[in-house]
């Protein structure tokens, strides 16, 4: 469930700028103004799996106009996704240094970090975006900070994370997922019950939420809910891999 995604924040910031653009400022260039039209789209097309023609946007983004930081940063995000890892850093720093002010650049690049096993680097990144008054998105951050913590075994910070990210929004489904995540890496049986059920109120049963359920339930003992958490499990998703898994829960 932890799809690297671009941030609703960059995707509006993206919008406004492109606007901005075509207000016709004199001090911008028809080659800027095309620029950013295309990391526009190509930040559209990634975020629909349109791989090869967020390529083609984001490159000539980039030749319209080299300091484009967005183009940096969003082409490092394709880079991420289809696995070509050698130049993504080199598009994320060359970002921030572009932009050293934006905190969905920060966010995203904290994230990829993470995911290299770099935890120092990208805790900095992310209590650098959560720290910045003006960014409108802390909860991604703090919800991708404890993300990243709680992958790290860093249970304790990746509660406190997670539960700040709840208090600015509580219905935050990704925060409840992963705190009901928590509870069952941290053993916290009662708490994974609690924030799987609010996670269920808010958004759509997965097989993966279906299976962090059963598995509280069986640690709590209560065999009845879990055994009609399995049947739910197998009529909504009997081929998936968590339904194999709970059956072997029963025989």
């Amino acid at each position: 469930m932890n799809k690297i995604i671009i941030t609703i924040g960059m995707l509006v910031w993206l919008q406004f700028i492109t606007g901005c653009a075509s207000s016709g400022k004199k001090h911008e260039t028809d080659f800027v103004k095309a620029s950013q039209i295309n990391v526009q789209l190509g930040a559209e097309y990634l975020a629909r799996n349109k791989l090869n023609l967020a390529k083609d946007k984001l490159e000539k983004a980039l030749e319209q106009n080299p300091d484009n930081a967005l183009a940096h940063s969003t082409m490092a995000l394709l880079l991420e996704n289809v696995g070509q890892h050698e130049d993504v850093i080199e598009h994320y720093e060359e970002a921030m240094s572009l932009d050293p002010s934006n905190s969905d650049i920060k966010n995203n690049y904290g994230t990829y970090l993470c995911n290299q096993s770099r935890f120092d680097e990208a805790q900095k990144l992310f209590k650098m975006a959560i720290n910045d008054p003006y960014y409108r998105t802390h909860t991604v951050a703090l919800v991708n900070a404890g993300q990243c913590a709680m992958n790290n075994s860093r249970y304790d910070l990746a509660e406190r994370y997670l539960r700040k990210a709840l208090r600015k929004n509580p219905k935050l489904a990704k925060a409840l997922y992963s705190m009901a995540l928590l509870g069952i890496k941290s053993k916290k049986y009662l708490m994974t019950r609690a924030y799987i059920q609010r996670y269920h109120d808010v958004a759509r049963h997965s097989a993966e939420s279906l299976w962090v359920q059963i598995r509280a339930e069986k640690a709590l003992g209560d065999t009845v809910h879990m055994s009609k958490l399995i049947q739910t499990l197998n009529i909504k998703f009997p081929d998936s891999n968590e339904a194999g898994l709970a059956m072997g829960l029963v025989r």
